[in-house]
């Protein structure tokens, strides 16, 4: 819809839904003028032009700013945090996609030291190119290093220290979403419009939940998948939709009737699905776990059952009883409330908190899921952790406590009280 840029309201990018990197002739004609400008030693002679793939719909232009002179700058007044660091993205991509390459010089030394060989490396950048105009993404593509000059068979200095680290091979991470964008484009599965949807589509049905911005699959979502995959190992198969879409273009070009197309598939499909509904039996209540809860509503045995939305308690009494709540994962730290911390969904994108189940009474919440450990300092719980440099690890939840460590450590015995 645009944005108000003084008394005016402008769109400042061109249709987003697309995957085209086709360029409109004016927009190339517009930004070669400014490169020419602004950076006249990094203009190519000729324009570059970006080859369209195969399943791209080229209804569209590409991604990019509508007018040149709006740059991130210019507009940052105007923009929230988000708006600016997306529309730079757009902006940064689309200009240095018409300048020219940077060129950078790999320095590789070899250094002996008895038996052993190390080997040190590092980039410089010797012609910016197309960092020219980037900032934002700057941080991330830019290579840098710096190596003392050095000769060959030049003797260096003895070590002053080694830093002995061991590595282990590790699976493939888990999917972002970012990754599964990705993999969804190569293995041309879906559409642009379609790649958000899939994900909230996934997240909403609990099939998978977000951790540390990676996906992991849920236990319902992998039972799911394995009856899917092996009841329609056809369907479910990443080449199914390359081939329809295939189809589809066949039955465009009059070259196969739609309704032929459609019959082939749909009579072995439905014959398929009633095996399936008569072979396959009921999972409902497969994964219920007793518990030693008792409902304070009618005096029996709570269930742990899974949902839409996770795992929650429910009376075994149901449907006389329907008394339903979350699971328990600590107890409240706060002094005289008795209450047990819960995990719970905010109102607006839905993102977990855990918070007491006292509330408003106790005001209590954490961004952080309580795990089943307890502080040995304070008596606190423990809560899981998550960041790039150090990884997963443990730490206590009272902000007043510095209690902290390794996930892989073992606990700390409990303080033994002075006699004061």
């Amino acid at each position: 819809e645009g944005i108000q840029i003084g008394s005016s309201r402008v769109g400042l990018i061109t249709y987003m839904r697309t995957d085209s990197v086709r360029i409109a002739q004016s927009a190339l004609d517009d930004v070669r003028k400014w490169i020419g400008k602004n950076f006249p030693d990094q203009l190519p002679a000729e324009p570059i032009h970006y080859a369209v793939g195969k399943s791209a719909q080229d209804a569209h232009e590409c991604i990019r700013p509508t007018y040149i002179d709006y740059t991130p700058d210019s507009v940052k007044e105007y923009l929230t945090r988000d708006q600016l660091r997306l529309y730079s993205i757009i902006w940064e991509r689309f200009f240095s996609s018409q300048m020219n390459n940077a060129k950078t010089r790999t320095t590789s030394v070899d250094i002996e030291a008895g038996d052993a060989l190390f080997r040190v490396s590092a980039s410089k950048l010797i012609e910016k190119g197309f960092y020219s105009v980037m900032k934002v993404l700057s941080s991330k593509e830019e290579v840098t290093g710096n190596i003392p000059a050095l000769k060959e068979g030049e003797v260096l200095d003895s070590a002053h220290k080694f830093y002995p680290e061991q590595h282990f091979t590790s699976g493939p991470a888990r999917y972002t979403d970012a990754s599964i964008v990705k993999m969804l484009e190569e293995k041309g599965i879906g559409r642009p419009s379609t790649y958000a949807p899939i994900i909230s589509v996934l997240l909403d049905r609990y099939y998978v939940t977000r951790n540390n911005r990676q996906l992991m699959p849920t236990v319902l979502g992998k039972m799911i998948s394995k009856i899917l995959v092996e009841s329609f190992p056809d369907v479910i198969n990443e080449k199914f939709t390359a081939e329809v879409e295939n189809e589809l273009d066949a039955v465009e070009q009059d070259k196969v009737v739609w309704n032929d197309m459609i019959r082939d598939f749909y009579g072995p499909f439905k014959k398929r699905v009633e095996e399936v509904e008569h072979n396959t039996e009921s999972i409902k209540g497969f994964l219920d776990e007793k518990t030693d809860l008792i409902c304070e509503k009618c005096g029996k045995p709570m269930v742990k059952k899974l949902g839409r939305f996770g795992f929650f308690l429910a009376c075994s009494g149901f449907p006389e009883c329907h008394n339903t709540k979350s699971i328990p994962l600590a107890k409240c730290p706060i002094k005289g409330c008795n209450g047990d911390i819960v995990e719970r969904k905010s109102k607006g994108r839905g993102k977990s908190f855990y918070g007491c189940t006292n509330y408003p009474k106790c005001s209590f919440i954490s961004h952080f899921k309580p795990i089943d450990a307890t502080c040995p300092k304070c008596g606190w719980f423990m809560v899981e952790k998550f960041d790039k440099k150090n990884g997963t690890y443990k730490s206590c939840i009272n902000p007043d406590c510095d209690y902290l460590h390794s996930a892989g450590e073992e606990e700390m015995p409990a303080p033994v009280p002075s006699e004061d």
